[in-house]
């Protein structure tokens, strides 16, 4: 029909109700401007922003700012992107040092194929910018593709990787790995700076960042 994942030969990722159906380490190509659907399309999900309504809180456990749910998010739901400023990795490097000096950074490797791009959403962004790590995450990163078909440079989505109650504290897994199925999910391999609180670190950083994620299957380090 000459929408995106049929044209490239992709399964389309997404259910009717626009929950995403493929697993994680797969990439997402939506429709974009080059398509004939319109903007109800059910391929068009990541690029219609966040659905649900969404806070900012203060932890009481020492992990600075966090995102809360004001909503109920069903499992597979997109929740948000991680949204920030595309610099080199150089550049990242360069940062990432000024943010181990100042206890904080918002750095978010885009590695699908190649490490040459880094997100920053020190200074510009969304609410994605304060939400914690857990070893325990109700949220999962996928690599999405829509205007732009650059491997180098994808979108980073978040989705629901279970049903999230109304309150819930979001979070997402800043060290994620995803098992190696096939050639195609090798490729997903997010690396993370701390963001929102005052642990410190970078992905380049060597020291051990202690966890205070509370889950029960904490790692105890974030790196």
């Amino acid at each position: 029909g000459g929408c995106c994942p049929g044209a490239s030969r992709h399964r389309f990722a997404y259910n009717e109700a626009g929950q995403v159906r493929i697993r994680a380490g797969l990439p997402i190509y939506e429709c974009n401007a080059r398509c004939r659907c319109g903007a109800e399309c059910p391929n068009r999900v990541v690029q219609r922003g966040i659905r649900y309504d969404l806070c900012i809180f203060r932890t009481a456990d020492g992990r600075g700012w966090g995102v809360r749910t004001l909503q109920r998010i069903r499992k597979n739901s997109f929740v948000m992107e991680y949204v920030g400023e595309i610099i080199t990795s150089e550049e990242a490097e360069r940062r990432g040092q000024v943010y181990d000096r100042q206890g904080a950074t918002y750095l978010f490797d885009l590695d699908y194929v190649e490490d040459v791009y880094t997100v920053d959403a020190a200074h510009y962004g969304n609410i994605s910018h304060f939400v914690n790590h857990s070893c325990d995450p109700n949220m999962q990163v996928y690599n999405v593709f829509i205007e732009n078909l650059d491997q180098r440079l994808p979108r980073i989505a978040l989705f629901a990787t279970r049903a999230i109650r109304a309150g819930e504290e979001l979070t997402f897994d800043y060290n994620m790995h995803v098992d190696p199925v096939d050639a195609e999910s090798t490729r997903m391999d997010s690396n993370f700076g701390l963001v929102g609180g005052s642990l410190g670190g970078s992905p380049r950083s060597r020291a051990r960042i202690e966890c205070k994620c509370g889950a029960a299957s904490c790692r105890k380090y974030l790196f």
